[in-house]
């Protein structure tokens, strides 16, 4: 009788382990890959700029900035006919300067004038345009033409994603990155896409931020309406699963627990 005993407290003893190990084995599991380390190298921005004290880029232009569909220009009209001035200062509802927006047609339609296609112009060319038309009503007419704010999206592996209007002239690929608060450690910095419309031309554009070769791409300085897109690490996927399964490996890993108890004895 003893000896069957013994017998079976091994066997019982030996079905505890033999549950307990395949538990031990999907703990080990999840420690290694929600603690897998990602390389410092794909981290870092411009890892390959040299460790100087000074480095000299070169000149980078900035894009010219030309109209777009859903544009809000502010326009300032003056000259020397003061009457003109007055009844186009009428028009301008109490503002320092008039607000109009570029139709789908690529038109915007100013007091007097009419219609004015700028759709595909600079903000130079659109002043000289203004310019010429008012030159029937005034002498010497003086235009200022200002785009009211710089509109782009930011989507993707960041930490606050978002649409951003930013009151400026130009935005580089960092500043916007800012905007939506930085990249996460899970993101992919060799692959970000920018998503551009002018005017109905699309285009994608791929950019390498680990590369320092950015610092003097044209890409450098975005255009407004980038749609920004930042590309997420396959790791980040795995870990997500992980997570969703964890819950239901504890209930397993408990139940498992409680049988090898009730198995004691």
């Amino acid at each position: 009788m003893c000896v069957q005993r013994n017998l079976r407290v091994r066997i019982m003893r030996k079905n505890r382990i033999s549950i307990a190990l395949p538990c031990c084995v999907i703990y080990l599991c999840i420690i290694f890959f929600t603690t897998s380390c990602i390389s410092n190298k794909n981290v870092v921005y411009f890892n390959n700029l040299p460790d100087s004290v000074k480095i000299q880029l070169d000149k980078l232009p900035v894009p010219a900035k030309v109209i777009q569909v859903n544009d809000i220009l502010e326009i300032t009209v003056g000259g020397e006919n003061e009457k003109t001035v007055q009844y186009i200062q009428a028009y301008f509802t109490g503002q320092s300067a008039l607000r109009v927006i570029v139709d789908i047609d690529g038109n915007i339609e100013l007091p007097k004038i009419g219609k004015i296609h700028v759709a595909g112009l600079s903000k130079d060319a659109t002043r000289d345009t203004v310019t010429n038309a008012y030159k029937e009503y005034l002498v010497e007419p003086i235009v200022q033409v200002k785009l009211s704010s710089f509109h782009f999206t930011v989507l993707g592996e960041v930490k606050t994603p978002g649409i951003f209007d930013v009151e400026a002239e130009k935005i580089t690929i960092l500043e916007a990155l800012g905007r939506g608060g930085d990249l996460t450690p899970y993101s992919e910095r060799k692959k970000i896409k920018i998503i551009r419309d002018l005017n109905g031309e699309r285009q994608i554009v791929s950019l390498d931020l680990t590369d320092k070769a950015i610092l003097n791409s044209p890409d450098y300085y975005i255009q407004r309406y980038d749609i920004i897109y930042v590309t997420p690490k396959e790791l980040k996927q795995v870990n997500e699963n992980i997570q969703r399964i964890t819950p239901y490996l504890s209930i397993i890993s408990s139940l498992i627990a409680i049988i090898v108890l009730t198995t004691r004895n």
